[in-house]
């Protein structure tokens, strides 16, 4: 194959097969599979279960919420304390805390306890995230990012669809609790799987020998270097882009869709699984050609188009009249979602340069936390106030934000040359962008 101005002829021959060659990969993957078949077993029901205590449609927000702004508030800590102690020991104590504090939440006997024993599992949940971007940015090269992540994102979709019906089904016959017990205890499996048999990343060029003080946790370069990536459009447009997207996924799909499928529609917990298990699957059928054409062609030839329809699709959703027209455009919408899941990720790997990534994945979770917090209440209050219709379409606002800014902002994969090593495209693109200002 020739090679291109995006990407060198070796590169652009990678298979999904060679990718799931490397062992470190494909054991972050399958504990990635574990942990959300558990999360999607969940994420049908914890609307429903808000509602079971008797509160309103933004209140009951509130129990997504309060999990994400937790994550907001510890994601600037979380990566540093990853450079410090390593992915390994991170990550099986971030998923450990999440299933305790599921556990905690099935139990809670009042809405106020809920949401706090929820709110206390979005620590852990930050501290896993972290640890598992900062894994795939060190043992990953940047050239294969876009299929890396597609894979990782095709195994969570995997147990997304999974878990949507099973969830759906574990509700209707023990009852909405039932599902944050099951998820507990896929979050215990999967720090047994962590602690077991997730390796130390001392591949590539950001082994601990080699990383600069930021990756170990000095706190004063932590944040120099934060605001030195914060001086770079291209890095801001990621950080947008990734808020973005979280607010359409937490504010639309796990808040407004689980309302308005039993409020609007009348339909049952099994049937508003089956409506996440349409979009996740159809997420999961575009997610690696997506990957891959961003890898060969440029990032922003797959995420302009997927952004435009992803703002269009999320605003009809609410226009829905029936469970029927409801999972047509749940499944378009999923096709949107799946062509941008990847891209924020591996335009991450794109500008982040050497001894940066705890200060980069810090930064990255940070603003993907805060659209996952503003979207659930922006929602939850505007369908209180205005409709499904309304809240739907102001959900869209975000996305078209990004779509311009990805619009304006150079294309990040096009300093890849044929010989290029582990980092070189970040490094470049962050000292082109920089020398603009």
């Amino acid at each position: 194959m020739a090679t291109s101005a995006h990407g060198d002829g070796h590169a652009q021959d990678i298979t999904l097969r060679q990718i799931l060659s490397e062992p470190s990969i494909r054991v972050v993957l399958l504990i990635v599979f574990v942990i959300m078949l558990g999360f999607g077993i969940i994420v049908p029901i914890l609307p429903l279960y808000a509602r079971s205590f008797g509160v309103s449609y933004d209140v009951a927000s509130l129990l997504i919420s309060a999990f994400a702004f937790a994550r907001l508030i510890f994601d600037p800590v979380a990566g540093p304390i990853v450079g410090r102690y390593g992915e390994r020991l991170s990550a099986m104590t971030g998923v450990t805390a999440v299933g305790i504090s599921a556990l905690l939440t099935g139990f809670a006997p009042n809405f106020a306890l809920a949401v706090l024993f929820r709110a206390a599992g979005g620590f852990g949940s930050s501290l896993l995230f972290a640890a598992l971007y900062s894994f795939v940015l060190k043992v990953v090269p940047s050239q294969r990012m876009g299929r890396t992540m597609s894979a990782f994102y095709g195994t969570l979709n995997v147990g997304l669809i999974a878990g949507g019906p099973i969830g759906g089904v574990v509700a209707h016959a023990w009852g909405l609790a039932s599902p944050l017990f099951v998820y507990s205890g896929l979050c215990f499996l999967s720090g047994v799987l962590y602690l077991r048999f997730m390796p130390d990343p001392n591949v590539g060029r950001e082994t601990k020998a080699e990383a600069r003080p930021s990756d170990m946790g000095g706190w004063r370069t932590v944040w120099a270097q934060s605001r030195e990536l914060l001086r770079v459009p291209a890095f801001v447009t990621v950080l947008v882009l990734n808020m973005a997207f979280f607010w359409m996924a937490a504010g639309g799909y796990d808040t407004l869709v689980p309302l308005f499928g039993k409020e609007g529609l009348g339909m049952s917990p099994v049937g508003i699984g089956g409506v996440f298990a349409i979009a996740v699957a159809a997420e999961f059928v575009v997610l690696y050609p997506a990957g891959s054409a961003s890898d060969r062609i440029g990032r922003r030839r797959v995420l302009i188009p997927a952004l435009a329809g992803l703002a269009v699709m999320n605003a009809l959703v609410g226009w829905a009249g029936s469970p029927l027209a409801l999972g047509i455009l749940m499944g378009l919408l999923g096709l949107c979602s799946g062509s941008t899941a990847a891209g924020p990720s591996a335009m991450l790997a794109d500008v982040t340069p050497p001894g940066m990534s705890a200060s980069a994945v810090g930064l990255f979770r940070l603003f993907g936390d805060l659209g996952f917090v503003l979207g659930p209440l922006v929602g939850g209050v505007a369908a209180g106030a205005l409709g499904f219709k309304w809240a739907f379409g102001l959900l869209s606002v975000p996305v078209l934000v990004a779509l311009a800014l990805v619009v304006r902002t150079p294309e990040t994969l096009r300093a890849r040359q044929p010989s290029a090593e582990r980092w070189p495209a970040g490094a470049a693109a962050l000292d082109e962008e920089a020398g603009r200002l």
